[in-house]
């Protein structure tokens, strides 16, 4: 009889550590049809109360998923009972919480979640037999517990999220949960046995701002207590046959970053602006000598640009003639609208130099107008004409994007 008894609290005890896990998935890609919607989509399969009623859910921005577990009564539901913690009662963790997720290179972002709506379904013995009423399920029901159904009338503070109907062994529920208090009715008659199925929550999720994140996914996770007293409260006689509930958060960031070139971009000459005329016929010397390279881009993610030369005079790059004499090349660029420095200005002929400069996006940048500006300066341009006048200067600059940083 001990050993009995023993096995039937270890199993009971066994039941009770188990936990459900669900998971959450979100992804971020551009959309070239929408380039100012910074968000991610949900792309959780959708599961609970929202596959019954899309329309509400979708009006709201509303998800929602299976919890994964049931919850049975342990006793007797007493008719007309005044302890709401001795019938059929619900309270969920309504508060929004902030989950930390994580890349595979350890950088971190928040997304805040909370729960906004509770759904289920109270099975019980048929209604008929317990109240000795006849009728459809929803009259019944209605008996059951004093005209008040648990589909149509919801007790505060929930707030009835849809109507929905009751068989003579089901009654299921919808009800919006603004706070994190219990709510729950008490029976017209004695209820021997009630079992809670089909456990869903609708929720919000607010993602952290995609284009501050680099490419790649991101996992993190929260993890909700069940039972008495817990984060999901059905009760001291209703006890769910879990201890807890794991949200498991990923979030997939692809970005783009690309850039087209023309072709023959990778040879340009200096000139004087309006050409060299002025010099050959007038001998008018040049303010400057001037280049510059037009291209496209499509950028989602912040970026660097630096500089890699093949002669450097500073943090600039230069220019050298075969006698060896340098001058540097002052190297600029102007980005498309939706991309700003680290100053959050418009990136307008910004001076590039070996060290990097970030640029970050405000949206998606689709298919953006762009440049590269090289000047050689007047003084430069001077000196170069006077003592070494003939001579041909060049150089490679290399520009170097790199999305690989923090922002």
């Amino acid at each position: 009889m001990l050993s009995g008894f023993v096995a039937l609290l270890t199993g009971l005890l066994s039941s009770l550590a188990q936990a459900s896990t669900v998971e959450i998935s979100a992804m971020f890609s551009p959309d070239p049809s929408n380039p100012h919607i910074n968000a991610f989509k949900n792309t959780t399969p959708s599961s609970g109360l929202c596959n019954t009623f899309p329309g509400f859910c979708n009006s709201r921005g509303l998800y929602s998923i299976r919890l994964g577990f049931e919850a049975q009564s342990t006793g007797p539901i007493l008719a007309n009972h005044t302890d709401i913690r001795q019938g059929a009662m619900i309270k969920v963790p309504a508060e929004a919480r902030v989950v930390q997720v994580r890349s595979n290179t350890g950088q971190m972002a928040d997304l805040e979640f909370s729960i906004t709506a509770f759904s289920g379904t109270h099975r019980t013995r048929d209604v008929r037999a317990i109240t000795g009423a006849s009728g459809s399920g929803n009259t019944v029901n209605n008996i059951l517990w004093k005209g008040l159904s648990w589909g149509f009338n919801t007790p505060a503070p929930c707030v009835r999220g849809a109507g929905m109907n009751a068989t003579h062994i089901d009654a299921d529920y919808f009800w919006l949960t603004p706070q994190a208090a219990p709510c729950g009715k008490s029976p017209a008659y004695d209820i021997d046995r009630l079992l809670l199925r089909n456990a869903s929550v609708s929720y919000l999720m607010t993602t952290p701002d995609p284009l501050k994140m680099e490419s790649g996914i991101y996992r993190g996770s929260i993890i909700y207590s069940v039972g008495p007293n817990m984060d999901f409260d059905f009760g001291d006689v209703v006890l769910p046959n879990v201890n807890s509930v794991t949200l498991n958060f990923t979030l997939d960031v692809q970005h783009t970053l690309k850039f087209q070139f023309p072709a023959g971009a990778d040879r340009l000459a200096l000139n004087p602006a309006g050409g060299w005329q002025q010099w050959i016929n007038h001998g008018r010397r040049p303010e400057k000598l001037v280049a510059e390279q037009n291209f496209k881009m499509w950028s989602s993610t912040p970026f660097s640009m630096k500089l890699q030369c093949e002669h450097t005079m500073g943090m600039h790059c230069a220019i050298k003639n075969p006698a060896g004499d340098s001058v540097a090349v002052e190297t600029r660029v102007t980005l498309p609208s939706g991309l700003q420095d680290g100053a959050s200005r418009p990136v307008n002929r910004y001076p590039l130099s070996t060290a990097p400069a970030v640029f970050t996006p405000t949206y998606y940048v689709d298919n953006g107008r762009a440049a590269l500006h090289f000047d050689v300066e007047r003084e430069q341009v001077k000196r170069m004409i006077e003592e070494h006048s003939g001579s041909t200067y060049s150089g490679n600059v290399t520009i170097i994007w790199d999305s690989n940083i923090t922002p």
